[in-house]
């Protein structure tokens, strides 16, 4: 009897398990519940005997979290962010957190631990004593803790120094925690199941942390195809909040789930693959946008229609919508970042900072915020910090406050008082002069020198009491700036989106091979994913791109008809290294006489000698040597802006791109060429000589004075003139005035 009651178990398992096999269908609307109703099993026929078979137990379902290589917490107070986005069944399920760290040999673990928060929830502390090797923690999460959709992972370092109390010792305080070792891990079955598009964003990442996109579809060399896919894979950046997509073409449906893995299937109704037959009729009656996990345990996005024109109708269905996407943040900007226009102010506190109590040595404090694609007040403009603090009497007089910006230092403040005090509505000018348009890093960092550290008596490193506190009711006042934008400039690209995300229609001319599709899908994703837009690109032929409008080409150079590859500003390279081109832009000089002593001069007053120039010269050509990628842009003289992507090949064309997507790497992107080698550590920056300004806003005498100003302050030799020909003008004006007065002889 028993045996017969197990045989019927595990018959109706199977039967469950096929009828799991088939995913239902859902149409375009993003959290659709539609249906088709499946048929009535079949009776089962009697059970024949047979041996027990013991289950083997589940695995428990993992998923990674880190879209880096590695966290490093650096300095006596440090914490990193990451977003990871769950859905409902992962969130209810049991969990457990897994992380292995490494910390300095010269961090006290008596005062020093790591603390890790979940959803502003700490749920472990560990003290840093693992110098010699890795140490490895397991945590349970606590019930209730986890939610549905994005959860905030937070490890924060509190480092002391065993021995020494300078200031300079807290540089050699870190913690890193290595990527492939952080991970959520799940007890229960079916985990890995999505059953809705707004799951997307819990493909999350692999452990190398990156996303992977398995495209199945028609020939990406049909302009057709190539349409619906560039489109599509703007959508996928929005979609599932990751800063970078890596794409690759696919024959079959993965055998499983792998995390960070999607299968995307690109095809019309009648050609999609089998196992998917209860989704064709659906798909020829109208658009349809799935996304579903199969039997193999594949996650499975489905993209699929009648005709090509519903397909790219239905990846419109992955767009979570502007309001939506402000509580869908992505998963490497934990933190706010707000579009700060001109005359805005934003405490800190509104941009994720805590305030803080401190008793050691360097407190750093880390903001974001963004600035639009015609921020133009590099060059004059200073935002001011409105600073909220108290420090000790134990505090001497040489220490300050440095204010960092992109990297950059931008301010250093000295504490003047030495009895201690309040530092209450206190104003400290940052320079914009680091400052683009798009996302912005800034850092404040407080370096206290003390009586007491000068003596550094045995554990004072963490014993000392409270020295300095840090409010986060202080505030950046940025002050009414001038808007217009600077062509070439890649970095606007880059950060906003600029000039293409504005237009009714960009031309986008692809290359005739797959991976120059692959190549154009990664890089407006990463244009997408950085700026929130999308850009209306079109595919059109080569001979429909006129240089009056702004366009888009991603191709290999040996593609470009003659009429666009005179008008890129690059040419093959006429040397065989691979990296000659790359290091003659990068580290040539001019032969100047005295040209040290001349860029010192210019340097104390914050000049260079390209301020003092009177014409710009003509822009060289840059050579594309072998395995280089190159990322250009020009203005047309008839008006268009165009942006050129390109290789000598296809395939060194789609490597340096997946390259050059890779958020660090992206956010060096600027100037008017921006070149990687296969391999490159680093990009090759060529500045633009020749920069146009293009208007942006409505015509005001208020911001083309602030223009002015701009643009007068990066040209120093036309100011000059100016002044001299005013000088010049009052002379002669005077003269004529002062002529008609008094006795003529």
């Amino acid at each position: 009897m028993n045996k017969r009651a197990s045989l019927s178990l595990l018959f109706l398992a199977g039967l469950m398990a096929s009828a799991h096999a088939q995913p239902a269908p859902f149409d375009m609307t993003p959290e659709s519940d539609l249906r088709i109703p499946t048929p009535e099993p079949a009776p089962a026929p009697s059970p024949v005997p047979t041996p027990a078979i013991v289950a083997a137990p589940s695995q428990p379902f993992s998923r990674y979290i880190n879209d880096s290589s590695a966290i490093r917490l650096e300095g006596e107070e440090s914490r990193e962010s990451v977003i990871v986005y769950l859905t409902e069944a992962q969130a209810a399920a049991p969990a457990r957190f897994e992380f292995s760290f490494l910390n300095s040999l010269v961090v006290a673990p008596e005062y020093s631990s790591l603390r890790v928060r979940f959803n502003n929830t700490e749920i472990s502390s560990s003290p840093l004593a693992a110098s010699s090797e890795p140490a490895s923690r397991s945590i349970q999460v606590p019930a209730g803790i986890l939610k549905a959709g994005p959860n905030v992972i937070e490890f924060r370092a509190t480092e002391r120094h065993r021995t020494d109390c300078s200031i300079d010792s807290t540089y050699e305080l870190w913690t890193q925690i290595e990527s492939n070792a952080v991970r959520l891990l799940f007890e229960g079955d079916n985990l890995s199941r999505l059953s809705r598009l707004s799951d997307l964003p819990a493909i999350g990442v692999d452990a190398d942390g990156e996303t992977h996109i398995r495209l199945i579809s028609a020939p990406l060399t049909n302009p057709e195809t190539a349409e619906a896919a560039v489109k599509l894979a703007q959508y996928l950046a929005l979609a599932m909040r990751v800063p970078e997509l890596v794409l690759e073409e696919a024959e079959t449906l993965s055998e499983g789930f792998q995390s960070g893995t999607l299968d995307v299937i690109l095809l019309p109704a009648d050609d999609l693959p089998a196992g998917l037959d209860a989704m064709r009729g659906q798909a020829s009656a109208g658009p349809i946008a799935v996304l579903t996990t199969l039997a193999s345990g594949a996650s499975t996005l489905v993209i699929s229609g009648p005709d090509w024109a519903s397909i790219t109708r239905a990846s419109e269905a992955l767009h979570p919508g502007e309001t939506a996407l402000a509580s869908v943040p992505r998963i490497d900007l934990v933190y706010p970042h707000p579009v700060m226009l001109g005359s805005q102010t934003v405490s800190l506190a509104a941009l994720g900072t805590e305030t803080a109590e401190f008793n050691g040595r360097r407190l750093t404090a880390d903001f974001q915020f963004e600035l639009p694609a015609d921020f133009y007040a590099n060059r004059y403009g200073a935002l001011d910090l409105v600073l909220d603090a108290a420090y000790s009497s134990d505090i001497l007089p040489n220490s300050e406050i440095d204010i960092y910006t992109n990297g950059q230092i931008a301010s250093a403040t000295p504490l003047l008082r030495t009895d201690g005090g309040q530092l209450r509505d206190t104003v400290i000018r940052i320079p914009m002069t680091s400052l683009r348009p798009g996302r912005n890093e800034g850092v404040i960092a407080i370096n206290l020198q003390s009586a007491s550290d000068a003596v550094c008596s045995p554990g004072w490193t963490g014993q000392a009491p409270v020295r300095f506190v840090l409010s986060n009711s202080s505030q950046l006042r940025f002050p009414d700036y001038a808007r217009v934008a600077q062509v070439p400039d890649l970095q606007v690209l880059a950060g906003s989106g600029w000039p293409y995300a504005d237009a009714q229609s960009v031309p986008l001319v692809v290359g005739g091979s797959a991976d120059s599709v692959l190549s154009a899908m990664m890089f407006v994703a990463r244009i997408t994913a950085a700026s929130g837009r999308i850009l209306p690109l079109d595919i059109v032929p080569a001979t429909e791109l006129t240089p009056d409008r702004d366009g888009l080409v991603i191709m290999p150079l040996g593609e470009m008809p003659p009429p666009i590859s005179t008008r890129t500003g690059i040419a093959t390279a006429m040397t065989a290294s691979d990296t000659s081109a790359l290091d003659r832009f990068s580290g040539e000089r001019q032969d100047v006489p005295f040209a040290e002593q001349v860029d010192a001069v210019l340097g104390y007053f914050g000049l260079q000698r390209s301020d003092l120039r009177l014409f710009a010269g003509p822009e060289p050509l840059f050579e594309v040597s072998a395995n280089t990628t190159v990322l250009s842009q020009m203005r047309q003289g008839e008006g268009g802006i165009w942006t050129i992507l390109t290789a000598n090949d296809a395939r060194s064309l789609r490597s340096g791109t997946e390259q050059l997507i890779i958020t660090q790497r992206w956010r060096e992107i600027g100037g008017r060429i921006s070149a990687i080698s296969s391999g490159g550590d680093a990009l090759t920056v060529v500045p633009a000589s020749q920069v146009m300004l293009a208007e942006t806003q409505p015509f005001s005498f208020a911001n083309a004075r602030l223009i002015a100003a701009n643009w007068f302050s990066g040209n120093i030799v036309y100011f000059t003139l100016a002044i001299i020909a005013a000088a010049v003008l009052l002379t002669l004006a005077s003269s004529a005035v002062l002529s008609q007065l008094g006795r003529r002889q």
